[in-house]
């Protein structure tokens, strides 16, 4: 297995921080190209990752603006287009270091958001896409006032930064999931005004036109997620097509990646990818 790090420019000049990983065969499989949550980074998907290329696919995962390692205020964007366009730099350089393969795009939690919303807006030229508790609605809804308030000094302040309200014990079953969370020195409990209308706006963009992701879609979701509704992901399934495959996980929480049996929703995720590529080969000769 092969590791390596890079610092990327943004299209407006920002530092950007991407890690890969290879299998050492001469051509992976396929290249998943991870976009991680809000607050986190993508060196708490290192297992994850290590599983897939043991598997033979290529990983490669960045750090969005105001994120982990990359340059940007923690937690804010002026534009939710921005992170589009990270997202558009990530599959580009996909191609550069990993050419003439399968891409995949995959997203978690504000990452599903993300990836969902680049792949009905952009069409991008992906072989699949997935994503994993996407923050399309939350699980709660926060109080009206709050909102009321929230919406008068986004007006005003656009970048002021407030508390992301995330309870680390509610990532994972597993306790130590939370703990270790908490002492990540990369981690960032941020969102500003601006990124978390945005957000929401786009989670609802994302339910109403679903319809238009043209590629093999893999949805899942913890039916105990505290943190982002499962039942918004249900309601993006009905307004979707015929290439979306959704799977409920039974009780699991937010970090399906880090549930007791992570094992098991691996074994899930690659043998849908498995059978994908299998299929598009033997059609049509994808590679």
């Amino acid at each position: 297995m092969k590791h390596q790090e890079y610092f990327w420019k943004s299209h407006d000049g920002l530092d950007i921080y991407a890690q890969s990983w290879r299998p050492e065969i001469s051509q992976p499989i396929a290249v998943i190209n991870l976009v991680h949550g809000l607050g986190e980074h993508s060196g708490r998907y290192t297992e994850w990752a290590e599983w897939f290329v043991t598997e033979g696919y290529a990983f490669l995962a960045m750090d969005y603006r105001g994120h982990g390692k990359s340059g940007g205020k923690r937690g804010h964007t002026d534009e939710y287009l921005s992170y589009m366009r990270d997202i558009g730099l990530l599959l580009s350089k996909s191609e550069e270091l990993f050419p003439n393969i399968p891409v995949i795009l995959y997203g978690h939690s504000l990452g599903g958001n993300l990836a969902i919303n680049y792949a009905i807006r952009f069409r991008p030229a992906i072989f699949a896409l997935i994503a994993t508790s996407p923050w399309l609605k939350l699980a709660f809804e926060p109080p009206r006032l709050k909102i009321w308030a929230a919406k008068i000094l986004r007006s005003l302040f656009p970048a002021m930064l407030n508390s992301n309200g995330l309870v680390a014990s509610q990532l994972s079953r597993d306790p130590e999931v939370g703990i270790q969370y908490a002492r990540d020195p990369l981690v960032h409990n941020k969102i500003s005004l601006t990124t978390f209308f945005a957000v929401m706006t786009a989670g609802n963009e994302g339910i109403k036109n679903a319809y238009k992701i043209n590629v093999p879609f893999l949805l899942m979701h913890g039916s105990g997620d505290m943190i982002t509704s499962h039942s918004a992901s249900q309601d993006l399934v009905k307004n979707s097509n015929d290439t979306t495959t959704f799977r409920l996980w039974k009780d699991a929480y937010h970090e399906l990646h880090h549930e007791p049996n992570k094992q098991e929703v691996f074994r899930y995720t690659l043998k849908w990818l498995d059978e994908l590529i299998k299929e598009k080969k033997e059609m049509n000769g994808y590679f």
